[in-house]
């Protein structure tokens, strides 16, 4: 009988989800994690393979292994056959795809691998496999439910196999005290990169003019005007930080009556504001603005001297917020 839509779909959901709690297995986790120590030993490359779809999240988690700094690249097993094989060596460890673990032409090249003399980790659903048996190290997904209409469509299998190899990663990196910092080195580009390695000082694209302290509040809403970030810094004769004014300080300011041409900055101002070093990461400027809720910040050097502002739509503008 044909399933409805929402059968359909829950169905599909469950299937993948149960494939994924699966692998929480006290024995799978301990094989995942002796692959990552194995990895982690490696003085060579790693090389995925698998075809089809097996192939398709080898080539995915290639590119996850080298934006944590571990060397990886992709073989057809077919290809491989026709010369790729020349750039493998015994220092090598080679992780093979395959739901089976009887994919013809991955069994093919792990006989292969084992002349070579590079290591092995197969991941399969099935540790008696012809690749689980001739393997160094076998990592089983327990997968027997695709979730497909027609099961023979890999599913459950391709999502299983793409956390078995996230969690690699992320051993990897806990072992290896893998950082932001760390990351930013290999993800340079992107909003990523934007994120991790750009400093707050890099944001500031003019300079907002910083008021005196004995300055009318006239005078400091026409600077405020200027710079266009509805706040300034004040600062003393040797431009060390004395507190901010903000748009809002102004209106609160107005609305008692305050006379803005008579009153001085110092007499409103707020002391001591929130300042980062201009040479912080700029994504510490946005958590910064996410737990106090404000949204502007003053930027100093390390003897304190003003900066400039950063304010969010600075974030927003070079897609870190």
């Amino acid at each position: 009988m044909k399933m409805k839509n929402e059968e359909v779909i829950k169905n599909t959901i469950t299937v993948q989800s149960t494939a994924i709690a699966d692998l929480a297995d006290d024995k799978t986790v301990g094989q995942i994690e002796r692959g990552a120590q194995i990895i982690d030993k490696t003085d060579g490359h790693v090389i995925f393979s698998g075809i089809g779809k097996s192939g398709d999240v080898g080539k995915k988690l290639v590119s996850t292994f080298n934006s944590i700094g571990i060397s990886s690249h992709y073989i057809h097993p077919v290809e491989a056959f026709h010369g790729d094989i020349g750039v493998l060596s015994e220092d090598d460890v080679a992780i093979l795809i395959s739901n089976s673990g009887n994919t013809e032409e991955i069994v093919e090249l792990s006989q292969i691998l084992r002349n070579i003399g590079s290591t092995t980790i197969s991941i399969t659903a099935d540790p008696s496999s012809k690749l689980g048996r001739q393997s160094d190290h076998h990592i089983n997904t327990n997968v027997t439910k695709e979730g497909a209409i027609v099961d023979l469509i890999p599913m459950a299998s391709a999502t299983a196999t793409m956390v078995v190899g996230d969690c690699l990663a992320n051993v990897l990196m806990s072992q290896n005290g893998f950082s932001e910092n760390d990351f930013a080195e290999y993800h340079p580009g992107g909003t990523i990169g934007k994120k991790l390695d750009f400093e707050v000082g890099d944001l500031i694209n003019k300079v907002i003019e910083p008021g005196d302290p004995k300055q009318s509040l006239l005078e400091a809403s026409l600077q405020m005007s200027e710079g266009e970030k509805g706040i300034i810094a004040v600062v003393d004769n040797d431009h060390q930080v004395l507190g901010v004014v903000t748009d809002g300080d102004l209106r609160r300011e107005i609305s008692r009556g305050i006379d803005a041409r008579q009153t001085t900055v110092d007499k409103v101002m707020t002391a001591d504001p929130v300042t980062m070093l201009q040479d912080e990461p700029a994504i510490e400027a946005l958590k910064t603005m996410e737990e106090l809720e404000i949204g502007q910040i003053v930027l100093t050097n390390e003897d304190n001297k003003y900066r400039g502002i950063i304010h969010m739509r600075d974030l927003v503008r070079e897609g870190i917020a």
